[in-house]
């Protein structure tokens, strides 16, 4: 399992856990709507938003919802979108980092975010 942005991932096993995905993205995507955050927390800031999320993810079966992950991006792997790109800093961050960070917490899976494509050179060597 991994996570990515709308605007970095377009590839198999694309999970929205955002509450909506931004125009223009590919059809394709499967959501799981027990991740996504509720619209008031949108508004928050960092501070305000992170235990209101933790809320979320503490009524949530971790067990349960890798499974529920599993079944949606069958027979790929899953990756959860939302809508911020990397790189992620104090100022930009998002909530399917939380999601990593509580998988990794409660059952020890590694949840890393796709990596972004060297973008291609003209062919010129240095």
């Amino acid at each position: 399992m991994r996570t990515a942005s709308f605007c970095t991932y377009r590839g198999p096993g694309r999970i929205r856990i955002a509450r909506w995905a931004p125009r223009g993205t590919p059809v394709g995507f499967a959501v799981y709507r027990p991740l996504k955050p509720t619209a008031p927390m949108l508004k928050r800031d960092r501070a305000e938003y992170e235990p209101l999320y933790q809320a979320i993810l503490a009524r949530l079966d971790p067990r349960q919802v890798v499974e529920d992950l599993h079944r949606l991006a069958n027979p790929h792997e899953p990756v959860l979108l939302c809508w911020e790109r990397p790189p992620f800093s104090e100022t930009v961050w998002c909530h399917r980092w939380m999601v990593a960070a509580w998988l990794e917490r409660e059952l020890g899976l590694i949840v890393p975010e796709v990596e972004l494509s060297p973008k291609p050179t003209d062919g010129v060597r240095n």
